[in-house]
């Protein structure tokens, strides 16, 4: 009798340690998922410094909206068009690094549509090495 009440407690204890062990582990890695992604974009903005710049042409931009259950979310869509060595590229890419995280600030999306119109020069900055990669801003 003493066994399986003592196997009782330790399962017991067992399951509130998953209680809480479980719980903090999947925080850990959402943190480590989002730490990982945050200095993928720093890295990827610090090496667009030194990126080559060219001349482009704003094809459409406008504010698109995207909705997730009850939530609504404004975001900019730039689409530009651009040429290095005679080859033409397009992007939507605004700012280097958004890739990998990019967070939204009400009102953002409607003030960067006014900085890029439809029809505008813009000046591209891109990757020598790999021409597609580009950004409006770095």
């Amino acid at each position: 009798m003493e066994i399986i009440t003592g196997l009782g407690v330790l399962l017991s204890i067992a399951g509130g340690a998953c209680a809480v062990i479980v719980p903090l582990l999947f925080l850990i890695g959402f943190g480590i998922f989002f730490y990982r992604r945050y200095q993928q974009g720093n890295t990827l903005r610090a090496s667009a410094q030194s990126w080559s710049s060219t001349s482009g042409v704003v094809l459409s931009s406008s504010v698109k909206v995207r909705h997730s259950g009850r939530s609504r979310s404004d975001y900019p869509a730039v689409v530009y068009q651009y040429e290095v060595n005679g080859k033409s590229y397009q992007s939507q890419r605004i700012k280097a690094g958004d890739k990998f995280m990019s967070v939204r600030i009400i009102g953002e999306a409607q003030a960067t549509v006014a900085r890029y119109p439809a029809g505008s020069r813009v000046t591209v900055f891109y990757d020598p090495n790999n021409p597609s990669e580009s950004a409006l801003e770095r």
